[in-house]
Formats: structure tokens, sequence, C-alpha cells
């Protein structure tokens, strides 16, 4: 085997036996990307260094990353974004756009960060796709409340993913020239739905794809792949971020998706294959030496979580007289948990010069460690207040029951 192949051998390995190692301590409540994340430091030049990121693991790694944000996308139930629900969702990421920004614009005037704006659009982004299984796990996926939290992790992301590319593009062109761009790609995301739309309710056309799912043709996942590909193609050419693209298709997808095993299909190639890449190589890219540089830039990393905390927690407030204390509370460090989405950012930041490598290393270190500990605290809380709002054999709420509180299942 030549050396150019011993990286991916090596990455491929560490994929392999992060979710193996979370099977074998099922108490761990945590992602496997954080595993993925960890063993890319592990294997990366800041720590062993028997792997780097050539040319094979960069393909894998660039595939990851716009399969990640199509998967993303395709989480968005464009159907269900109605009503007050909706609204608090985005007067919550107002909220918390304001909050990030003037966090952002302190850091800025400390010379602590060189970029306010763009790291307050990190700080006021959740990611959906790693809050979703917690709230699975305690069965509140279908419930007000989860619809809720789930809803304003949705608007967050949605709206997140939009001005980072903005403001990537931004960078290169005038403010007209991208707003024309994003007009441009707006109108092919519109005829692109549409014509999905209309190819989904052709009969003959839906027993084709039916008759070619399966066996080596696969047809499913190779136009998923196509997909992908054209569109973000296109709104590269146009001049927009491949993040934007790859998540505006996977939302439109999303919206005229009827197959659940076809989904099933392109996730395991996607979250198999592809997404682990990604992440293992976001930790071997990490630079750690920076980080520890020095006291002022260690202690970015837990300033930064306290940020996430501030911008996306405080909006959790909003639910005041719909939900129980402990729920607000919970929903507040399901809001502020994100890593997925901050390592996209980060990497689109690397590249526009607009953030140091202390800095990038420093907010993922709190992305970090918001997922391994907000998510776990926040089972513990809801897990509380549905206990305390069991009926006790007596009648009545439980004995730890709080008083004054408004029914979760209320609208």
């Amino acid at each position: 085997m030549g050396d150019s192949y011993l990286s991916f051998v090596i990455v491929a390995s560490v994929a392999f036996l992060a979710p193996l190692l979370l099977g074998l301590a099922p108490r761990l409540l945590i992602p496997s990307l954080v595993v993925e994340l960890v063993g890319g430091i592990l294997i990366g030049p800041s720590v062993l260094g028997i792997a780097e990121v050539d040319d094979p693991v960069v393909v894998f790694s660039q595939v990851g990353l716009v399969a990640l944000l199509y998967l993303a996308g395709r989480e968005i139930r464009v159907d269900m974004l109605t009503g007050p629900v909706v609204s608090k969702a985005v007067f919550g990421f107002a909220t918390s756009l304001v909050l990030a920004a003037a966090i952002g614009l302190a850091m800025g005037a400390a010379d602590l960060v060189t970029s306010p704006l763009f790291i307050a659009i990190i700080l006021a982004a959740t990611s959906l796709s790693i809050i979703v299984v917690p709230i699975r796990d305690v069965g509140e996926a279908d419930t007000a409340y989860g619809q809720q939290v789930l809803t304003a992790g949705a608007i967050s992301e949605f709206a997140a993913v939009i001005l980072l590319a903005f403001a990537g593009s931004g960078s290169r062109g005038g403010f007209e020239t991208e707003l024309v761009h994003l007009i441009a790609f707006g109108l092919l995301a519109v005829a692109l739905a549409l014509a999905l739309a209309a190819a989904e309710s052709r009969g003959t056309f839906n027993a084709l794809f039916r008759g070619l799912s399966g066996g080596s043709a696969q047809i499913g996942v190779r136009g998923d792949l196509a997909l992908l590909g054209v569109v973000v193609g296109l709104g590269v050419e146009l001049g927009l971020e491949a993040v934007l693209a790859a998540f505006a298709v996977g939302v439109i997808r999303g919206m005229n998706e009827t197959d659940d095993r076809g989904r099933e299909k392109l996730e395991a190639v996607a979250l198999g294959i592809f997404v682990p890449f990604f992440f293992v190589v976001s930790g071997m890219e990490l630079d750690l030496g920076e980080l520890t540089a020095s006291a002022s830039n260690l202690l970015m990393m837990p300033l930064f979580l306290v940020a996430l905390l501030v911008a996306r927690g405080v909006p959790a407030l909003l639910y005041r007289g719909i939900f129980s204390r402990d729920l607000i509370a919970a929903a507040a460090l399901l809001q502020a948990t994100t890593l997925s989405f901050v390592i996209v950012a980060t990497q689109l930041g690397d590249e526009l010069g607009l953030i140091s490598e202390a800095t990038i290393a420093a907010l993922v270190g709190a992305g970090l460690l918001s997922v391994i500990l907000f998510p776990a605290l926040a089972l513990m809380l809801i897990r509380r207040d549905r206990a305390a709002a069991t009926p006790s054999p007596l009648g009545g709420a439980g004995p730890g029951a709080p008083d004054g509180v408004v029914s979760p299942e209320a609208p």
C-alpha cells in the first residue's frame, strides 16, 4: 500500500471505531461525531501525527461536508413551520442574533476576535441534527414541547446557514452582486421544487423509480447524489457557498420525499461513509498548539461556551407560561447545543481569513463541550419534569410537581 493511502486507512478506521466505542459504553450520552472529532485530534499533527490530510482524505471529507448539510436540510419539516410555534422560533432567533452580535462586538472591542459579526452568526446557530436524537430518546419528538424546541433549532440553523453563506460570498463581492446571486439561486430552488413536485405526481415516473430502487440500480441514492452535485455546482457557479446550496436542496428534497426506505439508504451511504470522514478530518485540522499557546487563548473556550448558552439559551424564556421551569431550562440547553455548524462555519472562516487558528480551536472546543454537557443535563431536567407531572396513586401530580405551570401539551 502506498503512503498516499495510509492516512485514508487510518481515518476510515477511526470512523469505524467511533460508534463501536459508544456501543460499548451505552451510558455515555454523546453522539458519535464527538468521538470522531476527538479521534481526529489524536491521529492528527497536534497529538500523534500518524495521519495527514492528503488528497484521498480531502475528497471524502468535502463530500461529507455537503452530504451533512444536505441531510440537515432534509430534517426541516416545512409543512410544520406555521403558527405560534414558528413565530416564537423566529423571534427567538432574532433575539439570539442581537445577543450574539452584542457578544461578538464586545469581544472585538477587547481584541479577542477579528470578525465580530461572523462570530455572531456562529453563536446564534443550533445544530438541529444533534438535538433531534436526545429529544427522540425521551419521547418528546411529537409533543408540543419537542416540536417547539425542534422548530427553534430548525429556524436557527436555516437562517444561520443563509447568513453564513452570504457572509462568505460577501467577502468576495459587493452587497448588490451577492444579493442578485442569492435571488437567482432562490429562483433556481423554486424551479427545482416545482419540478420535483411535478415528477412525484406522475404515476409512470414513480413506477419506474420503484422498479429501479433495488439491486444494482439504486436509482434513489444515485438521484440524490446527482441532484446534490448539480445544485451545489450551480450554486458555486453563482458565487454562493456550497453549504447554502447543499442545505437548500436538502430542504427541497425533504418537501417532496415520500419513500422512507430511500431515505434510509441515503443516510446509510452518507452517515456511514462520507460524513464521518468530515468530522475526523476536522479534528485533524484543529491546531491545539495555538489554543494552548497562551492563557488568554485557553480561556476563550469556556468564554465561547458561556456565549453560546447566553445567545441561544436566553430566548427560551419566551416559553414562560407554556412550559415548566425545568422544561424551559432544558430548552435553553438544547438550543445552545451546537458542533456540526461550528465546524462548518469555522472552516469557511479559515478559508476566508476571518478567524484565527486559536479562535477556531476555541470555538470547536466550546461546541464539543456543549454537545457533551448540555443534552445530558437537558435530559435530566425533562425526565424530572415528566416524573413530577405524573399523577400519584392518591391523585394529583407527584410530590415534585412545580406550581402554576401550564401543561406541556398546551399549544
